[in-house]
């Protein structure tokens, strides 16, 4: 299998359409890729295993909320501010069984219309759109070449390839890719095989026919509410369509000028209500200026006139009360009270003539001829004058010249606007609505057939595990667990025997690789595999008779992961006092330092690949990561120079540049830079690389 192309439209930093052509020859199988960090290299890697997998890759059986949260990192940021947004990946692949090629393009699309995501997958072979089970068959295939969990596998990411081998996972990892490389994962093949002897040798057993009959039964109902939810799936898809429709035919109106009636009368209505409003203010203005402006300059005369008008009526009272003192009926009524009391050296006249002094004399003349009530009325109206907000004034101008601005843009607006072609506009939007009622109609009715389909579904699937169980207790009498038993045992054997020949070539092939890599002697002397399929470093140590005893006790099981008669014969010889010592394998711990560790994955890396035979594109993300410069040049001869696998490096401008550049350069086939601008967009430059323009 080989890649022919892989494109980006508005994917990451990709903004709109980017392709990479990745046409190889035999002698020519490397594709290099130089780029800084942040140019893309990520979003390359993630793009293309979403477009190959789909919602599967990332752990979801089908596409949901969780899965479009994903694409949504995915898509491009800038496109993401579009009412309508649009990405997607394609990738185009060779594949030749030896009697002819095949080229099979996976486009993957996303659309995302407002808050709602929709993703889109065709397959072409040949240029020619293939159908649904033709298209469940190719893909089948190829989860069956490269499945999702081995994708982490042939994408090499030079910063996180120890953690795959070497981490929490890491033995499962392994385990994965020794099974799946080498064929040796067909378990559920045998068990097919052990079921169809089964129902030969019991066709007759009514148990396991009813169980058929429910199967198929089960089978059918599902194929229906499959096809349903693709109904559903469809219908949705089309209403969505008219919205969108709807959406850019409003759009096109609205940047035309175009307007809606009822929008047209508001416009018009809202300038009317502006100018009332300014002529409300400006009678208000005027009615101020009339009334209390006058004042408002005079405001130290108005003062001075309350002071004189206060004292005018203070002036009034004391009149009222001398007056009331001075007539002849109170004289009468007061020397009356005087005499009756004993007051004999007063009288009314003393009185009168005390209270005169007091409030001062009766024969001053007053300022105003006003009456109290006069005056106090003045005084209030004074109040009212003198105590008029200025703010308020302030407050209605700054009112008055808001509305001119606001009639102003409103003006501007509706002579900016038109109502021709309102008609044709309404005419194609109420077709599109109509629509869109008709097809929710019958989604409707869809959904409604859906739930009675998963009733019968659900009916299907518990007959269905009624008669799987029913069945399952026939299998229970002793003949056919006989069978079944000697059938298990066989395969585990031969299991086991596989694994072991395969063991055994890869843990020769890894010492070929690890020591044609690395520069130290004493480091490990190779690596041996347990019957769990966990790979387990060792190194010899010398051991005596005396440490003979406590080196079985300690790695008894160890040991026995040897397949090696001289190894017999030697601690035979030490037992007996032959030699003084032997030297035998002691496990060890994964190497230690960080770029020991990197040598050491890459040459379990490398014997996997290379004892595997497998014709799959190869991708390295950072392939230096860790590596230090004395052994940088033997990766390059016996990693990268090594595989015939097409195989693509992403490298900084630190890597794969210089004396490592040129001694792989007969093997390059196509050379592409990721370059950055200033606005966080990446475009592919073919034939282009760091320092150098082809």
């Amino acid at each position: 299998m080989k890649i022919k192309s892989i494109s980006f439209f508005n994917i990451g930093p990709y903004e709109d359409l980017n392709k990479f052509d990745l046409t190889i020859s035999k002698d020519k199988n490397i594709v290099l890729i130089g780029g800084k960090n942040g140019a893309g290299k990520t979003t390359f890697f993630k793009a293309i295993k979403t477009c190959l997998y789909g919602s599967k890759v990332w752990g979801f059986d089908a596409p949901g909320k969780e899965y479009f949260s994903i694409v949504n990192g995915l898509i491009n940021n800038k496109s993401l501010y579009d009412n309508a947004v649009k990405a997607y990946v394609e990738i185009e692949l060779v594949f030749n069984d030896g009697k002819e090629t095949n080229v099979y393009l996976l486009h993957r699309e996303w659309k995302k219309v407002k808050q709602s995501f929709f993703e889109f997958f065709h397959v072409k072979k040949n240029d020619t759109l293939i159908m649904r089970q033709e298209e469940e068959d190719f893909i089948n295939y190829l989860l069956s070449i490269i499945p999702p969990d081995m994708f982490n596998f042939y994408f090499f990411d030079g910063e996180s390839i120890a953690e795959f081998f070497l981490g929490t996972d890491g033995n499962k990892n392994f385990r994965n890719a020794f099974l799946k490389l080498y064929g040796l994962d067909t378990l559920s093949i045998m068990v097919d095989n052990f079921t169809r002897n089964i129902k030969k040798a019991d066709a007759k057993n009514s148990s396991y026919n009813a169980f058929l009959n429910a199967r198929k039964n089960y089978e059918h109902e599902e194929k229906l509410l499959f096809n349903l939810k693709e109904e559903i799936i469809d219908l949705e898809n089309k209403i969505d369509l008219c919205k969108i429709q709807i959406h850019s035919l409003q759009s096109n109106y609205s940047k035309d000028g175009g307007i809606g009636l009822s929008e047209w009368k508001d416009l018009n209505a809202q300038i009317i209500k502006e100018e009332n409003n300014r002529d409300s203010i400006n009678r208000w203005l005027k009615d101020v200026a009339n009334n209390y402006l006058p004042f408002i300059i005079l405001n130290k005369q108005l003062i001075k006139l309350q002071n004189e008008l206060l004292e005018a009526q203070e002036k009034q009272k004391s009149e009222i009360v001398i007056n009331t003192f001075k007539s002849d009926t109170f004289g009468k009524e007061l020397n009356a009270f005087l005499i009756e009391n004993r007051i004999e050296n007063l009288n009314s006249n003393a009185l009168i003539s005390f209270l005169q002094k007091s409030f001062g004399s009766s024969n001053q003349v007053l300022d105003f001829d006003f009456s109290i009530n006069q005056i106090n009325r003045i005084i209030a109206q004074i109040y009212e004058k003198k105590d008029f907000d200025k703010n308020t004034i302030i407050s209605a101008i700054s009112q008055l010249n808001s509305s001119l601005r606001k009639s102003k843009k409103l003006r501007e607006q509706l002579s900016s606007s038109s109502i021709d072609g309102y008609e044709g506009f309404i005419e194609q939007k109420e077709h599109l609505e109509k629509r869109i009622s008709s097809l929710s109609i019958i989604l409707e009715n869809t959904k409604h057939k859906l739930e009675l389909q998963t009733f019968a579904f659900n009916e299907a699937q518990k007959a269905l595990e009624k008669a799987k169980y029913l069945y399952e207790m026939t299998l229970k009498n002793k003949s056919i667990s006989d069978i079944s038993e000697r059938a298990a045992a066989t395969f585990s054997l031969v299991e086991e025997k596989l694994v072991l020949r395969q063991s055994k070539l890869l843990q020769k092939e890894f010492l070929n690789c690890f020591t044609s890599i690395i520069n130290k002697n004493n480091f490990i002397d190779g690596i041996v595999i347990d019957k769990k399929i966990n790979v387990v470093p060792y190194k010899y140590i010398k051991v005596t008779k005396q440490q003979l005893d406590n080196y079985k006790t300690i790695n008894k099981d160890f040991l026995n992961l040897f397949d090696d008669t001289q190894l017999l014969i030697d601690i035979n010889k030490l037992e007996f006092d032959k030699v003084n010592y032997i030297n035998l394998p002691s496990p060890i711990k994964a190497p230690f330092s960080q770029g020991e560790r990197q040598v050491y994955i890459m040459s379990i890396y490398l014997a996997l690949l290379k004892t595997s035979h497998k014709d799959i594109p190869f991708f390295i993300d950072t392939p230096f990561a860790r590596i230090d410069s004395e052994h940088r040049v033997n990766i390059v001869k016996e990693f990268f120079l090594q595989l015939d696998n097409q195989m693509f490096i992403l490298s900084t401008d630190e890597e794969i540049v210089g004396e490592y550049k040129k001694m792989m350069s007969d093997r390059i086939s196509n050379e592409f830079m990721l370059q950055i601008n200033n606005y966080g967009t990446t475009k592919i430059k073919t034939n282009m690389y760091f320092g150098e323009n082809k």
